[in-house]
């Protein structure tokens, strides 16, 4: 199995508010304590990892600032990285400003604005192209923060023998960054806003915008995830659309359940299950992963079945 995506440091500041300063308007908060967490693609790679024998991870990492020492120390002991280090960048970090119950405040990025993958583009377009087929399934999380080109996306969507995408819709590349961008998709993975924004369409219903997504992206199976109202999944083989409602309750921290959902709805379909037991599985995912801290902790196999046996009891 492989992914391939952006590598994310997600910090989380612990404050606490004090109120407004004195003189201005500004917010005064004191500091509490911190953590940080191995976020975007290597996240989806642990997800994955209880499920699989072995996850190749190909992500880049910014030479000013690799945190490879760290990110290492995250990947569970069968997710083998391949990492590509990029010159005038670092890796990509979220810094975010949380409260007691975790409320999240204010967002700092430590990231570049330009393409991260200048100068080693023509490097991992070769690896991909000599290493896609094989791998059975292959797991692309989006994030749109500059280390996925479109000629890694061409390699990609001609190479990949199942491809399941998610594009996610951030504060770095809103209005930017669209599933669109790959001409074919075998499963897509994305919420409710991105899916109208790549479908420029705000009113009609969500069926028939993501039927028109899904032809636009030559995906047989497409997942609309919609927050608390629980996930859409359609097979565009026998028609069929299969809703999902939220399973969870208990909501700590909603930072990588999409990514959760893509890693084991995108594992079920790319592994011939039927489109109904990946929308359940998928959905379970995220349900565990919402009560989970950002990504303190992966959804391991374990615990899903657990959680998927109390649920269908």
């Amino acid at each position: 199995m492989l992914v391939v995506g952006d590598a994310i440091i997600d910090q989380y500041h612990y404050i606490k508010t004090l109120g407004q300063v004195g003189k201005g308007t500004a917010l005064a908060v004191k500091y509490e304590s911190e953590e940080q967490f191995a976020g975007g693609s290597m996240a989806v790679s642990n997800h994955l990892a209880s499920f699989s024998e072995s996850v190749t991870l190909v992500t880049g990492l910014g030479k000013l600032e690799t945190h490879e020492p760290f990110i290492r120390s995250k990947l569970l002991p069968n997710v083998t990285p391949v990492f590509f280090y990029i010159d005038d960048a670092q890796t990509v970090t979220k810094r975010r400003f949380v409260d007691s119950d975790l409320n999240k405040l204010f967002e700092v990025y430590f990231a570049s604005e330009e393409p991260m993958l200048d100068g080693v583009e023509d490097t991992v377009c070769a690896w991909l192209d000599a290493n896609l087929e094989s791998f059975d399934v292959v797991i692309v999380p989006d994030f749109g923060n500059g280390f996925i080109t479109q000629r890694m996306i061409d390699v990609l969507c001609r190479k990949a023998r199942f491809l399941a995408v998610n594009t996610q819709i951030n504060s770095g590349n809103r209005g930017h960054h669209v599933i669109s961008r790959y001409p074919r998709v075998d499963f897509v993975s994305i919420n409710e806003p991105e899916l109208r924004l790549a479908a420029h369409n705000r009113h009609d219903p969500i069926e028939l915008v993501s039927e028109a997504i899904a032809k636009k992206t030559k995906s047989d199976h497409i997942a609309i995830t919609c927050g608390s109202k629980g996930v859409m999944f359609k097979d565009r083989k026998s028609g069929a659309i299969y809703s999902v409602p939220a399973l969870s309750l208990k909501v700590l921290d909603r930072i990588g359940a999409g990514d959760a959902f893509l890693a084991l709805a995108g594992l079920c379909v790319g592994g011939g299950l039927p489109s109904e037991v990946a929308a359940f599985v998928g959905s379970a995912s995220a349900a565990l992963d919402v009560q989970i801290v950002g990504n303190r902790e992966w959804v391991g196999s374990v615990n899903l079945f657990k959680y998927m046996t109390t649920l269908l009891k």
